[in-house]
């Protein structure tokens, strides 16, 4: 089927003037391997292109808690800003602009973990279908997964959230990333307070002709860290605290944003851009750096 270039143009066009940083383009063709539960046809079976959306992260919300100095800039900025505010404007502003030509199309959001509920036909799928929007950016050509499983960028490494579009407009699509980004330094696993990543066994996906590869991730072990839920690892709680009371400054993060990153990236996000950064690997480059030193850790709880 022929692929539209003039419209290809304007939707990409349409997605950075609202909010986009970055935009790929995937054919339906290059998710033929993927499982079942997690192809873009499970969600819209008309879909033939999927189309990627990128927004950074402002390295500053990142470099003020490597300082140890100041965390609501990240958990508004780069949770709650751009998976509330800014990306639903943005796929709404690309999908109505598909619409306008005779298009549907499909915004996809954070995906809610795996599938939800039951099929409602024999056969059917468990409907709220999950998709890895890291792998729609590989798939793209945007980038690769780094050992962490964390998307990187040329850009901006692993600073970016990513957004997707499902569509059966059949658009002109980018060619697969040939670069490597992740050198294997291992500096993400080194500085993950929760030893999430486990460098030793790897996790495999293939994507038209190329494979990307990860560390194995432990997603139980993240959560209580990134949570805030390490003495040694966040200034607003000590060893005697609890889910059941949490802090008064985890209940403003969870009322006023929604959201509650304490963890800040540690390891996949700001150890990994910092070795990224110092190393040259990435087109961005800053006067300051992201650890200066060594990171920190909290000798002593609070009491």
């Amino acid at each position: 089927m022929k692929t539209d270039a003039a419209l290809t143009a304007q939707v990409k066009q349409v997605a950075l003037a609202a909010g986009a940083d970055l935009v790929g383009i995937a054919p339906i063709e290059r998710f033929e391997g993927a499982p079942e539960e997690v192809h873009p046809c499970t969600i819209f079976s008309g879909t033939r292109s999927v189309i990627a959306l990128g927004c950074r992260m402002l390295r500053g919300a990142l470099k003020t808690i490597e300082e140890g100095n100041y965390w609501q800039a990240y958990n508004c900025d780069s949770y709650q800003y751009l998976n509330e505010i800014l990306a639903p404007h943005m796929l709404r502003k690309v999908i109505v602009f598909l619409e306008e030509h005779g298009h549907t199309s499909v915004p996809i959001h954070n995906p809610f973990g795996p599938h939800q509920g039951r099929p409602v036909r024999p056969g059917g799928t468990r409907p709220d279908g999950h998709m890895s929007l890291r792998v729609i950016g590989c798939a793209a050509g945007l980038g690769e997964l780094g050992m962490s499983k964390i998307f990187l960028t040329p850009q901006f490494g692993p600073r970016q959230r990513m957004f997707a579009v499902l569509t059966d407009a059949v658009l002109e699509p980018d060619p697969l990333f040939t670069g490597s980004l992740c050198d294997r330094c291992g500096r993400c696993a080194e500085a993950c307070p929760a030893e999430a990543i486990c460098m030793d066994e790897e996790v495999e996906v293939t994507i038209g002709e190329r494979r990307f590869r990860h560390g194995a991730f432990d997603s139980a072990k993240c959560s209580e860290v990134h949570g805030g839920w390490d003495f040694h690892y966040s200034p607003f709680v000590d060893k005697d605290s609890s889910r059941d009371n949490p802090p008064p400054y985890y209940r403003f993060l969870d009322h006023r944003f929604r959201h509650r990153s304490i963890c800040g990236g540690r390891g996949c996000l700001r150890a990994c851009l910092d070795h990224l950064e110092k190393a040259g690997r990435l087109t961005h480059a800053y006067h300051t750096a992201m650890v200066e030193g060594e990171q920190w850790t909290i000798r002593e709880p609070l009491e």
